[in-house]
Order: C-alpha cells, then structure tokens, then sequence
C-alpha cells in the first residue's frame, strides 16, 4: 500500500525521513501516523498497537527485523489467522477461515490483501455437510469484500476426500468431486462477479485428473482462473504424494494454489504452485510450549506462543526463505500416488 505524502496541517510539521532511518519502535503522533513509515493501514489511530506493548505495525514487530516480502518468483505465501483483529493489525498477505468471521457484528478493516477459505475442513469434520447453502456463502463473500476490503480471493465449497472425510459423509471420492464441481457451478450461478476460484479434489493422481477434465465437460474453463485450488493434500504420509498430484496438475499449465501447504512438503513442490497458505505456525507453537515454553521475549505474557505475532512473524520467515532457495527443475512424476 502507497503511504500517505501528506498531514493535516499543524505547526512546525515537516516531511519525516525514510522508514529506515527511524527506531525500530514505533513513535507516531496522531499527526503524522500515516508519514512516519511504520504505521501504513488506515486502523493505525484505533488499534492502539503503536502505544502499548510492542509494535506491531508494519515495521520490526519487536523481533529485529522487517517481515519479508513474498519471493518475486515462486509461490505466493498466505499465512494462516484465525482471530478477526490480525487482519487489521499484522500487515503481510494472510488466509482467513469463513467460520472465524461470518456472523459478527463488526468487522476490521484488512492492511493487507488476504483470502477466505470456506471452512470446509470444519464443516465435514462436524457435520458431514456443509451447513449454509451458495447463495449464503456468496452473501458473506460481498460482506467480506465490502466491510473488510482487500479480499484478493476465495475458496469454493468444495469437499475434501480424505479417508476420515469420506467416512464423515459416507459418499465415495467421485462423490466429493461430483459435488465440488456442482457447488462452484451453483456459486457461479449466485453470482459469477466475485472472486470465488474453482478447487480440484481427490485422492490419487487420477481423481484429481477426474475432477480437472468434469469441470470442463460442464463448461469451466480452469485455464481461464488466475488460481486452482488443490485440496486434500495437506496430510499426507509423504512428500511424494503431493508432489506427484501437482507436477500432473501443473503439466495442464493451470496456476495451483496448495491449500494447507507447509514445511518440507511446500519447498518440495514450490516449483508447481503459484500459491499456497498455512496456519501450521499455531499448532508448532502450541507443541513447543510443551517443551520449551514461549519465545524469550514472550516469557511472562503467555504460556503458549499459538496467537502469537512473534511466533507467527518468526514462522513466515522460515517459510518464505524455503520458498527462497535454489531448487532443480524436475519433470512432472505422474502415476498414482
């Protein structure tokens, strides 16, 4: 985001210098907040982040450093969120849950642009169906691009096809990819303006190639998205699954987004996404305070680094450096996982 040149007039006001040349903590008045080269969103005045506790604009975080752009080349990294107020507060590209924002009564105002998932994971994990119809997630999509704004992207209702989850419905795999093809198709049918993305599903390597050519035989042109998702890939045994389902997938020369991609299994198959998000660093928070407790710097604030931005901040870090490194070129491996 362009930060804003100017001020409200006030005595004795002058341009400020570059972001660089300022502390690594943040001094903004309520004159200049929009200058100072550290709090850049318009929620600066409200979240009253730059007075208490450490900053959190968008500058060092209190850790040292400044969060680091996406790759220029590569996939484009969504970190995971799941309190409402980090949209407006953290300021690096983020990925959403439906669940944790439908039904509020306010919402924040995003720094930064960010994508909604469906919630699908939760939705057949409890009730084996998704509870809300099309048109009700259509609905909130508009409420969330209009009140929240900078919402880049969407998922579809689509349905994953791992084993538990087939079991949670008691429908086949072609079942799932039957109705996540039919629910996008009734999504378009809502409304075909929002920025809703189309997500392949399956289990082996020819499921998704299943679920890719049932969208064109019913007149979705893949091709034609700026992202595909590709679900169901998150929790496998091995790298070599994912690996094999995206290389086939991206020899179709579609732009995938991972869902739920981390790790060694999201640096193995980089080469194949354009896109991926992960809210991975909670749980590894939360596993680590059972052995080693917090970050230093969060001694005595919390037990648990998992809602935490210095663990979050630390995490993306690490991501966004494997996403960094050199890596060979391989063919496509194909076959079934």
């Amino acid at each position: 985001m362009t930060l804003l040149a100017t001020a409200p007039a006030t005595p004795g006001w002058r341009p400020l210098p570059d972001f660089t040349d300022y502390p690594t903590t943040c001094t903004c008045r309520p004159w200049n907040r929009y200058a100072c080269g550290h709090c850049y969103h318009d929620q600066c005045e409200d979240c009253g982040f730059c007075t208490a506790d450490s900053c959190v604009c968008h500058c060092d975080y209190g850790l040292g450093f400044h969060p680091a752009d996406n790759p220029t080349s590569g996939p484009m990294f969504w970190l995971g969120g799941h309190h409402p107020a980090w949209l407006a507060r953290w300021g690096v590209p983020m990925c959403f849950s439906r669940n944790t924002l439908v039904g509020r009564a306010s919402l924040p105002t995003a720094a930064e642009q960010w994508m909604c998932d469906s919630g699908a994971f939760t939705e057949i994990a409890r009730h084996g169906q998704y509870t809300f119809t099309a048109r009700q997630y259509a609905a909130d999509i508009r409420r969330f691009r209009d009140e929240i704004g900078r919402l880049a992207w969407a998922g579809p209702m689509d349905l994953m096809c791992e084993p538990d989850m087939v079991a949670k419905t008691g429908l086949t795999v072609r079942q799932h990819i039957d109705l996540t093809v039919g629910n996008f198709i009734d999504l378009m049918a809502v409304d075909d303006r929002l920025r809703i993305y189309p997500s392949l599903q399956g289990w082996t390597v020819a499921d998704y190639e299943h679920c890719a050519d049932l969208y064109e035989r019913r007149g979705v042109r893949l091709a034609d998205y700026p992202l595909v998702g590709v679900g169901s890939i998150c929790r496998r045994k091995t790298v070599r699954e994912p690996v094999a389902i995206l290389s086939t997938l991206a020899a179709r020369g579609l732009p995938l987004h991972g869902y739920g991609l981390k790790g060694d299994a999201l640096a193995a198959c980089a080469e194949w996404l354009a896109s991926a998000d992960s809210l991975a660093w909670s749980a590894d928070a939360r596993w680590a305070a059972a052995k080693t407790g917090p970050l230093p710097q969060c001694e005595g604030k919390h037990k648990s680094c998992s809602n935490c931005v210095h663990w979050a901040m630390q995490w993306r870090e690490n991501v966004l450096a494997s996403l960094r490194a050199p890596r060979q070129t391989t063919l496509p491996i194909g076959g079934t996982p």
